[in-house]
């Protein structure tokens, strides 16, 4: 009798600490589900970006933004391909192409809350998407007159940290507005970081300064983005 006891206490302790477990390594999924739960027929604005964190001389590389006055670190949003056009109506998604900010197949894209969930797990299965983030390194470091040859074979880019916000109401887009960024590491030859630091459109910015989200260029306090925190 005292061996089935001593059975029986150890299966609940076994199932107790497996349900604990799964709760603790799951609690921003469940978390991410009750708030769908909340936002059942509700608009969320999403958007999938991709962030670079390059160092050089223990700072940080940012660059002058085209759309807003301030200083970023350099990526981009994620773009979805042909293949994403099924999910993309099964989920009842729809393109943010009335703003200004949108390019085509970019991942800023606007669902119901009781898609999101579904919607999570496809960005994080990596399939039917843009996956390589070299792009955007050209697209950017590009205009400093670099060779691309050079950068593209001798950057060694490694995936760092994945970062999600928590739904929040955004004023500008009037609606809840969840955004993912993954942060990548480039290590970028020496000499290519030298030249593209010659143009006023980048600038190496102390970790302090990000922190407080501006710095001093030329005896003027410059505006840094929210986003830069998430690369240091």
């Amino acid at each position: 009798m005292e061996i089935i006891q001593n059975i029986i206490v150890n299966l609940i302790v076994a199932i107790i600490s497996f349900l604990a477990s799964t709760i603790f390594h799951n609690k921003r999924r469940i978390k991410i589900l009750y708030q769908s739960l909340l936002r059942w027929n509700k608009n969320i604005r999403l958007s999938c970006a991709y962030l670079f964190q390059i160092k050089h001389n223990n700072r940080y590389l940012l660059i002058k933004g085209k759309r807003i006055d301030q200083y970023q670190p350099i990526g981009g949003v994620y773009k979805y391909h042909d293949s994403f056009k099924r999910l993309k109506e099964e989920l009842e998604l729809k393109d943010e192409s009335e703003t200004r900010f949108y390019e085509g197949e970019d991942l800023r894209l606007i669902t119901k809350g009781k898609h999101l969930v579904k919607f999570l797990d496809w960005f994080d299965s990596r399939k039917n998407r843009e996956v390589t983030v070299i792009r955007e390194l050209i697209e950017e470091l590009e205009p400093a007159g670099i060779s691309i040859e050079h950068l593209v074979k001798e950057t060694q880019v490694e995936y760092l940290k994945t970062i999600k916000e928590p739904i929040m109401f955004s004023t500008h887009f009037q609606m809840d507005e969840l955004k993912i960024f993954e942060i990548f590491e480039a290590d970028i030859p020496k000499e290519i970081l030298e030249k593209v630091l010659e143009s006023d459109d980048y600038f190496i910015i102390e970790a302090a300064d990000i922190e407080k989200n501006c710095f001093t260029k030329d005896g003027l306090s410059k505006r840094i983005s929210a986003t830069s925190k998430y690369i240091i």
